[in-house]
Order: structure tokens, then sequence, then C-alpha cells
């Protein structure tokens, strides 16, 4: 919906609403209407304020006069109706209706009339939308004060994304070459969320430091943000009120009447404050501060859902509902695209790889996926196809269910498939983090342990993977300088670089105490030899690796001449160029780079992720990239390592310039994060990477903080990859979402010898 003042001196409104784009029912309409104004439009004479919500559910009340007024009529123009005090529309459509209110003073009787303009929403189809703050308890609850002090949203009294927040303040500078602070990250209290007046949403706040504590900026001032589908955000800034006794609980609603917004709140000493201001803008005038309780429509005080704080409440279409649905909530298993009759011909041989390997599987928020297949092998032999006949061949798909943890005290973790001698195996490496000491494995040995093995599965410990491990370096071993690496070997990562299994990693060296020292540590890489045919050798052997060598600049020099450490660097290919990306100076940073040489970079590091949110911490590391439909989504870890690591998502467009931090956005909140998965809280999910499984399924492998056989590292986890109906991935699929029960097992008829009917490609049997 969109506003526009189009004659000022006859105090008229010109409203235009493109109701395909915001309200979503069906092709654009225009509604056009110009409305004199009984008495001038300055606010300053509506004072109280006497506001009807822009947007309203249709069978909902006008809300009620400011004290010592009266409504003595109501009119209605358009499609509805005002009866018993409430404003009444039909049909399945949202409706714009105009509608004069006429208000007495009940002290003397003067009238004043003022003209509005509202849509009302279809009764049985809208919802209301809390948004809310919440009180801090605990980063094991994922609810430390950089989680509870955001923006949470609820669907209908059910919060979504696991009560997490949704919309998190940005830094408010520019994060310096050292790194982002705690002084320049905020959180924010009392979030109100309302309509504009161009149809899209606004968020006003108080901005806090970070944990909740002043920032200086409450004396005077809100936190302004804008969302058109409460999916994405951007954040304006700073409104200042021109007031210096402290901003409290501020609410804001779009005035109609006189093309304003009214904002309320309270100073320090708890008086009440309202003023005007005339554009959703850190810009905007804002009339002089005046004194008296305005009741806004929206504001909520108290909530059953656990730990609130303060909120509003706003009503929203059915469209928008799905899609924070669709964004935020599971995903399930719907329907399975069973196949159609395979038809074969008298006298001929049938062969198995003639069924269906994989089956489409369709998703509650209109995605598909499919899963491998594993037909009888009873069913096939009874097949002949020396007469006619039909045969039934039942088959089941392939979930595996990877034990968790997959691996304990192992961080960081990365598994690739292998081919080695004809064979296909998996490579498991990762850090180890005994009770969460990466740097001396809390006294046991150090090195970089890697697993090989035919399955996945067969590499957990439960299926004793952990007898298969082996240090392919160990502490004391020299790197290509003659220097000895005595601890660490972090966050190794296995890609193939010009064809050869290449593993990048940061080692650490002795620091001045005589033991390792994590920030001596340097990106560094070994690589796998190959024999005479170009075939690689055994990587469980360590002499089949060559010497580290770290990852330096094109002239030479270390990555990081700030601070010497380098960490978490992996490798990825775009549109032919090749790339390093990895973490410095508590930020994530990306060159080029060529596989001809992958000790040296080919530009200059460019920073493009620090962080800029409170539930990033001061830290953004462990990228890991998986192209997608033109899209580079890059993975990276926020928070410092423990219970409140979580997982971003960065995205830019393939073909892009990727070393520009422009070409780069990311989502707000975290797309992993501690939540339930299969009847379990998983804390502290992160440092993750994209690989796959022996079916070709996507998956993602991670670290989990855990306290199972009584450690307190960090664990392997793995997961399937869904990508949803938005093109974002989602790793968090329990079980029996991912594939519901009764599509689990299917059947294809196989038909010899009689004639093809024509069938559709396949059928759904669907599921609710």
């Amino acid at each position: 919906m969109a506003i526009h003042k189009r004659n000022h001196n006859r105090a008229a409104l010109e409203l235009t609403r493109n109701t395909a784009s915001r309200w979503a029912v069906g092709a654009a309409a225009a509604f056009a209407s110009t409305l004199a104004l009984a008495d001038a439009t300055a606010a300053g004479n509506d004072s109280p304020p006497f506001i009807v919500p822009p947007v309203m559910v249709s069978g909902s009340s006008i809300p009620s006069p400011p004290e010592g007024r009266s409504i003595e009529r109501v009119e209605v123009s358009g499609d509805a109706r005002y009866e018993k005090g409430k404003l009444q529309s039909s049909g399945d459509a949202p409706r714009e209706i105009s509608l004069a209110v006429t208000l007495a003073d009940t002290a003397d009787g003067d009238m004043t009339t003022r003209r509005y303009t509202t849509t009302l929403l279809p009764a049985d189809s809208s919802h209301e939308l809390l948004a809310f703050d919440r009180t801090p308890t605990s980063s094991s609850e994922a609810n430390n004060a950089d989680i509870a002090l955001s923006m949470h949203l609820a669907l209908d009294g059910e919060p979504l994304f696991h009560n997490y927040g949704i919309f998190f303040p940005e830094v408010s500078e520019t994060p310096p070459p050292l790194g982002t602070h705690d002084e320049i990250l905020h959180s924010l209290r009392d979030p109100h969320l309302a309509y504009l007046a161009d149809g899209n949403f606004g968020i006003m706040a108080t901005r806090t430091a970070r944990g909740g504590g002043s920032d200086g900026s409450q004396a005077s001032s809100v936190l302004l943000a804008v969302s058109d589908d409460l999916l994405d955000y951007r954040e304006l800034g700073l409104l200042d009120l021109g007031v210096t006794d402290g901003v409290n609980d501020p609410a804001f609603a779009y005035h109609s009447a006189l093309d304003r917004y009214v904002i309320t709140w309270r100073n320090d000493a708890g008086t009440e404050y309202h003023a005007s201001f005339d554009a959703f803008s850190p810009e905007a005038e804002v009339s002089p501060p005046q004194r008296g309780k305005v009741t806004l429509p929206g504001r909520v005080a108290n909530s059953d859902i656990a730990d609130f704080q303060s909120g509003s409440r706003t009503p929203i279409t059915r469209e928008v509902a799905e899609q924070l649905t669709t964004r935020f909530e599971p995903i399930r298993n719907l329907g399975a695209r069973l196949p159609s009759p395979l038809h074969v011909e008298l006298d001929t041989t049938f062969d198995a790889k003639a069924l269906p390997a994989r089956i489409l599987l369709d998703y509650s928020d209109g995605s598909t996926n499919s899963l491998a297949v594993e037909w009888d092998d009873a069913d096939i032999n009874n097949i002949t196809t020396q007469t006619p006949g039909r045969y039934r061949v039942h088959g089941r798909l392939k979930q595996e269910i990877f034990p968790t943890p997959l691996a304990d005290e192992r961080a960081d973790p990365m598994i690739v498939p292998f081919a080695f001698e004809g064979n296909d195996y998996f490579l498991m490496v990762a850090t180890k983090d005994l009770n969460l000491d990466p740097i001396n494995n809390d006294g046991e040995p150090t090195g970089m342990p890697l697993r090989m093995a035919p399955s996945i599965s067969e590499l957990a410990d439960t299926h004793g993977g952990d007898d298969l491990e082996v240090d392919i370096l160990s502490a004391g071993t020299l790197d290509a300088e003659g220097n000895p690496m005595t601890g660490c070997f972090w966050a190794p990562e296995m890609h193939h670089i010009d064809n050869r299994l290449s593993i990048l990693f940061m080692p650490c060296y002795d620091g001045e105490d005589g033991q390792p020292d994590m920030w001596t540590g340097r990106a560094s890489i070994v690589q796998l030899k190959q024999n005479d045919q170009g075939e690689p050798l055994d990587p469980r052997n360590p002499a089949n690796w060559t010497t580290a060598e770290q990852v330096v600049r094109a002239d030479g020099s270390l990555l990081n001449p700030l601070q010497g450490i380098s960490l978490d660097m992996t490798f990825f290919v775009g549109e032919g160029q090749a790339y390093y990306a990895w973490q410095m100076l508590g930020a994530v940073y990306i060159a080029t780079m060529d596989p001809d040489d992958p000790t040296r970079l080919t530009s200059e590091p460019t920073r493009i992720i620090a962080p800029h949110y409170a539930w990033e911490n001061t830290i953004a590391e462990g990228p890991n990239v998986f192209i997608r439909d033109g899209i580079v989504n890059m993975l990276y870890s926020g928070s410092l390592v423990g219970d409140t690591y979580a997982t971003g998502l960065a995205r830019a467009t393939s073909g892009d310039d990727l070393t520009d931090p422009a070409s780069w956005e990311r989502l707000n909140y975290p797309v992993h994060k501690s939540e339930p998965y299969n009847g379990e809280f998983l804390l502290g999910t992160g440092h993750g990477a994209w690989s796959y499984d022996a079916d070709g399924n996507q998956i993602y492998v991670f670290h989990v903080r855990t306290d199972h056989l009584d450690l307190g590292g960090r664990d392997t986890f793995v997961q399937r990859v869904h990508w949803t109906q938005q093109g974002l991935p989602r790793f968090n699929i329990e079980t029996e979402h991912e594939l519901a029960p009764q599509f689990r097992e299917i059947a294809i008829d196989v038909v010899v010898g009689e004639p093809q009917e024509s069938t559709a490609p396949g059928s759904t049997t669907s599921s609710q």
C-alpha cells in the first residue's frame, strides 16, 4: 500500500494500492480517492490523537476514543459496513475502505470529523502476529541476553523459530581493522511492529548496548527498521525525538487521516508522552512532545510465551503467515510421487536398472526432494519376460539414520567421498577437542585425525570408527620451514585442488612459554601424493602427505600482518575462478588463488563478513561454500566456541565479483542454531561443511556441544540438507518430517507384453 500526499493546500490524500504485491489477492488494482479532511492536518490539532489502524480484521471494533471524547457517528464507504461498533466486510479478499469518524468533546459538545483509510482482512484467513523480546535466562536454553534481547515473532500465539530472535540490531559503526568489539554491538528492548503508510512493516524499538545496558541512545532516540515480508529486514537507524530524559516502551501507528505517524513513550520517570513525525525515517521531522497517555493499537503487556517481556500485536494476511511458516517452522513430508508402471517387451532381458533410482517427495512448503530407493531382489528375480504378465516390485526408501554423535570430541568436522583403488570410501577429518581444549587436547596426543571407511556410519565411534583413526600429522611434525608444529591442527578441510586431495588447516607452534600458542597459528596446506599414473596414494599413511606449507599473500608475506593468526581456510571455485576464504581478525576474508600454486593468493585479502549482530558475538569464522542455482551460499559460524555457537548464511550471485563485500548479503539471524532435533536439544551447533552421502544426498557435517560420555568438548553430527521453496538450506529436518512413515514402503508394477497405457509420469500420494 502506498499513500502519497497530493494537494497540501486542500488537505487531500490520494491512496493507491497494488493489491497483487502487498495483499496478494490477484491482479493489481488501484483505488484512488480524494478525501477532504475536516480541520487542518497539523498534528497538534488532533491531540490526543484518535487513530484507526491502517489494517484491521473484519469484525473488529473501532478503537475506543481518547478520554473526554465520544464517537458520535461512523460513515463507511467501500465494500464494508459498520454495525454495533464493528467494521464488517464480506468476501475472502482484503477490502480497502474509507471511513469518516465524528468525535464529540464530552465537555462542550464540539464535533470533529476525521477521514481514515483502512484495509479489512477476512476474519477466516487472517492471522495474528506477536512481535516481542524476552527476559534473558541462559545460553543452555538458547536464551542468553544476545538472543533474548532481539525481536522474536509468534504466529497465532505460537513462537516461531523455536522462540529464537529474528531481527537483531546492526553494529553502530563499521568494525575497525582489528575486528568487531562489544562497544559497537547492540541489543534491543520493547520492539513494536506495525504497518507503514506504504503497506510494508515498520519496527520501532529501544536500542541498547549488547546485553541490555544503556548505549546512550535511549535518552533521546528510537531504533527504526523496515521489512516488506517479515523475512528480511533493513535497519534505518535512530530517530531522535528531541528529548533527553529517556525514551522507554516506544510504540507507533500510522495516522491515515493526517498522513503522519504517532509515537508514544515513557520517560525515565515514568511520565507518558506522545508526538508525531512525517516519515518513517531517521530524518523525519518530529513534532514537539506532549504529555499525556495515548493508547495505540497493538500494545501487549503480557503473554503466556516463555520469558515474554514486552511486545505488540499485528494482524497479517494468510500469504504473509504462510511465508513466515515456510521460513521459520518445521517442514514436513506430505506426499510421494509414486512411479508409473514399467512396461517391458516379451522375450527381452529385464534390467533392474530400469527401475527408478529415486523417488520424488513433496513437502509442506511446496518444495520437493528425493531419496534413493532399494528394490526387493526377490521380487525382481520373479519377473519373467517369456509370458505376458504383471509383476509387483516392492521397494523401501533409503533414509540412513546417522549415529548421534558420530564422533565424540571431534570439532570442526568434514566428511567427503573418496575413491581409492577402485573402491568408494569416505574420509573424515576434524579438530581434536577433548573437554573443549582444541589446543592441547586436554593432555592427550594432539594431531590431525583422519578416518577412512566404506560408509559414513562406519566412521562413527559406535561402529568402530575411532579405532580406524590415524594422525596424519602429530605434535612435533616439522613444517616446510623446519619448524615443529606442536598443537592445534584446527579446522581441517578436505578439497581437491588441482586434482589433488588437499587439506587446509591451522597448526600452532610453541609460544614464549614453551607451550603451544594459538596466536602462532597459520593457515597451511598438505596434499596427498600420487603415483606415476596420477592416482592417489593411501591417505592413512602419514608419509603419503606433503610437508605442511603456510598459505601466504601474493608477495609472500603473512596473511594476517596485524595479529599473525589465520585459520578456518576453505576452497571453492566459482565461474572458473578459484578462491580461498578464511578467518582472521575475527572476520571472514576472501581472495583469489591459482590451484597450480595453492600456497599463494593472487589477490589482496578482502573482508566480506565481520560480525554485525549480537548473536554473532565478536567472531565470524568457519566459512564453507556451496553454489546452487547461480547463488553462492557461504555458511559461517558466529559467536565464541561453546554453547552459543550458531551458523549464519551469506549469499552472492555467481559471476559477481566475490572479492567485493557489496556482492554479499546475509541473513539477520542464523540459519542453524541451538534447537531440538529428533527429541534432543542440540546446543552450540556450528562450523559445518557441505558434502554428500553414498546415495548422492547432500549432507551437512557439523559439531555440537554435548556432555556425551560425560565429556565436555564438541562432537561430530551429520544431517541431510533440504532446500526450501524459498531457496534456503534447512539442516534440521527431523526423521519423520523428512520422510513420513506411510511413504517409506512403495511399489511399482512391471508389465510384460501388455500394450502400454497412456499414463502420467507418476502419481502423488499425499497425507496431511
